[in-house]
């Protein structure tokens, strides 16, 4: 528990906005909206304008002023907008894969700058004495609560970036992982001369070269800079704690072209973060369970984590959140397990293409009506912090097995275009679709659900069942414990394309490297966009691939129209395998099936998984659960046109929302959510 409170604030200022002569009246206010903490995003550019010549009279103003009003700072770093000095004096630019410099520039959120390449060491020595002139000047601010790193620290476009000094920092990671340029040669059939000299990526159609370029800037890069601006805080301030936020996680990400690796590069800081990478509104049931996975999958990288920059909509005169929209957001986040929640942002932005944007004030600093549910909710979390202060979600007994590996080569496949380019080809976005698809899955048959890392494979033995989505690059030190974990009684259900590829990114000409666990061979694969199953009756499609595995010792349950195998299952000591020839996760993203969520209801009940008490997610009753070591919270969202009822046995110690009770009753009206707080295993005589 990194904080004795949740946090609920807001982003408040970006510099050159809001205006000086707004800022009292707005910090004034923040109290009557129970904003208890303040965001200031200190912009290297403006800060630090010609070398070595800082002006903080800004910040200064802002902190003094948070003071006055008894308000908690955050100060979150923004480094990619770089002075000018930056790119003229030390060729800061980034160079692109035809050797252009990718010159900084304005962006509606990177006002000025945006980007310089932060492994050019010089652009690195002038970021760390920026950060450190930041954290000795401020360090001993009574109200400044924690630092922000990186505002979405991510790698992006691609290509960034090809200069030299990214080319020697690409070598140095792979002569870190590979020791001698003999063995990276011989493990991937490589031909390169010297890590020094190694060649970057030009196409994906190698897949090897673009896999380990992308893991090295959307990992260990990322992680580099961080630990640098970590630092170089740490330097002053040994005491606060030191977060940073994605702005694209890795259970979102589609694309080779905005990667960050949450589980490896959270490990830079003390704790972890996100923006919104889903839609704002949350008019559709599929947004909405967007908005939870999105939360129950942050929680598996880090469970002290943020939902640090919640949108009250998109605005640019397009989109503004509803009273529903934003409460479902707060109490889905909190509801999930999140520490703390900051709007983006206080008012409205009104420069740049970012012009309109947010705020849950308007530009001029009139309330929105979503303002008054931020209100409510802060009134809900000072009530009854007790309870929700060293709570935790409550443990599935499923979980989605996520591996970034699996992941990035369902991106790399994608993108080889035939145009010798990294533009998307035949884009099916595979992994993504597939775990989301199990995700909405589980949470339409009302079971709760949770992430782990395949980095991880301690945890397995805390489920009942493990999905794994297209785990294409199995690797086989998690075998042991996928063995004892079904040796156990334990389910796994593995998608098509469960180890096609070895390590190396080649594909798997032998069997799957699983033994003794599953003796399995991919005997074809092949696109299927025609391609059917019978179940139960119905003729239901599947996607995108159609796969046939030869298994040995193992029992066919469903058959394709040609009847070869769709779905095989194999026995391991008390549990068992599912291996599908084509994902159902992903089909039932794309295509729906009632009849996919009965057959996968039917293998969690046969080792007894729970379901949640009160859900009804596919007639618009969602439930999360909270618990602590004297109290569990269940969070109830009513999105029906009818009031409803639900009942308690428990002991119940408080509730808060939109509901009332009514003895042991909580009734919520419709369209709202609200939570009761229960003593577990206490039943009224």
């Amino acid at each position: 528990m990194i904080f004795d409170t949740i946090i609920h604030g807001t982003q408040y200022y970006r510099s050159p906005t809001p205006l000086p002569e707004e800022w009292e009246g707005d910090i004034a206010n923040l109290e009557n909206f129970n904003l208890d903490v303040m965001q200031i995003r200190i912009n290297w550019r403006q800060n630090e304008t010609r070398e070595d010549e800082y002006d903080f009279s800004d910040v200064d103003r802002l902190m003094e002023l948070a003071e006055k009003y008894n308000r908690k700072v955050v100060i979150k770093f923004l480094l990619e907008c770089a002075p000018q000095y930056v790119f003229d004096k030390y060729g800061g630019e980034r160079i692109g894969p035809k050797g252009e410099k990718i010159r900084g520039a304005y962006h509606g959120a990177f006002y000025g700058g945006w980007r310089p390449c932060f492994t050019n060491p010089d652009v690195q020595r002038r970021a760390v004495l920026f950060v450190e002139k930041v954290a000795q000047r401020y360090k001993d601010r009574k109200n400044l609560l924690f630092w922000n790193a990186w505002n979405e620290i991510r790698n992006r476009p691609v290509e960034d970036c090809f200069c030299p000094h990214c080319r020697k920092a690409f070598g140095k990671y792979l002569q870190d992982k590979f020791g001698t340029i003999e063995r990276l040669n011989a493990f991937y059939g490589a031909t390169e001369e010297s890590f020094e000299g190694i060649a970057l990526p030009a196409m994906p159609h190698g897949y090897w070269d673009i896999f380990e370029f992308k893991k090295f800037k959307g990992g260990t890069e990322l992680y580099n800079w961080l630990r640098f601006v970590y630092e170089g805080i740490r330097k002053y301030d040994k005491a606060r704690p030191i977060m940073s936020h994605v702005g694209f996680t890795s259970a979102f990400q589609l694309s080779i072209s905005d990667v960050c690796d949450d589980y490896s590069v959270s490990k830079a800081v003390d704790f972890w973060g996100t923006s919104v990478p889903c839609d704002s509104a949350m008019d559709t049931h599929e947004k909405r369970q967007d908005f939870l996975m999105l939360n129950d999958f942050l929680r598996s990288v880090d469970e002290n984590y943020f939902v640090h920059e919640i949108y009250p909509g998109l605005g640019m005169f397009r989109w503004y959140d509803t009273q529903f929209d934003m409460r479902f957001k707060l109490y889905g986040a909190l509801s999930s397990g999140a520490k703390g929640m900051l709007y983006w942002q206080y008012r409205a932005e009104r420069l740049g293409h970012e012009n309109d944007c947010a705020g849950i004030m308007r530009m001029d600093g009139s309330p929105r009506e979503v303002a008054f549910e931020a209100k409510a909710f802060g009134e809900n979390l000072h009530k009854d912090m007790q309870y929700f202060v060293g709570s935790q979600a409550k443990k599935a007994e499923v979980a989605i097995v996520f591996d970034f590996d699996s992941m990035l080569m369902s991106e790399i496949e994608d993108s080889c275009g035939a145009d010798y380019s990294f533009d998307f080809g035949d884009a099916k976005f595979y992994y993504r679709n597939a775990h989301a698809g199990m995700y909405r899955m589980l949470h339409n048959a009302d079971y709760p659900v949770d992430y782990i890392s395949a980095t991880q494979p301690e945890k397995f033995k805390n489920y009942k069942v493990l999905y794994f989505p297209y785990y294409a690059m199995l690797n086989n030190a998690i075998v042991p414990y996928l063995e004892a974990f079904t040796k156990n009684g334990g389910i796994v259900i593995a998608d098509e394309g469960f180890g096609m590829r070895t390590q190396n990114t080649w594909m798997q000409p032998y069997d799957i490297d699983c033994k003794p666990l599953l003796t399995a061979r991919l005997r074809e694969r092949r696109v299927a966009p025609n391609e059917y199953v019978e179940y139960k009756g119905e003729s239901l499609k599947v996607s995108p691939y159609k796969t046939e595995y030869a298994v040995e010792n193992a029992k066919t349950l469903l058959f394709f129209k040609d009847g070869t195998s769709a779905l095989q299952k194999v026995g391991f000591g008390k549990g068992e395998i599912y291996l599908f020839g084509f994902s159902i996760g992903y089909s039932y993203y794309m295509n729906g099936g009632a009849v996919w969520k009965e057959l996968i209801e039917e293998l969690l009940q046969s080792v007894g998984v729970k379901k949640y008490a009160y859900a009804d997610a596919l007639n618009g009753i969602y439930e999360k659960r909270l618990t602590n070591k004297d109290s569990e919270t269940v969070f109830l969202f009513n999105n029906t046109k009818a009031q409803k009822e639900f009942s308690f046995e428990d002991m119940i110690l408080s509730c808060g929302g939109d509901g009332r009770l009514q003895d042991n009753r909580y009734v919520l009206p419709e369209n709202s959510m609200g939570y009761v707080i229960v003593k577990p295993n206490y039943t009224k005589t």
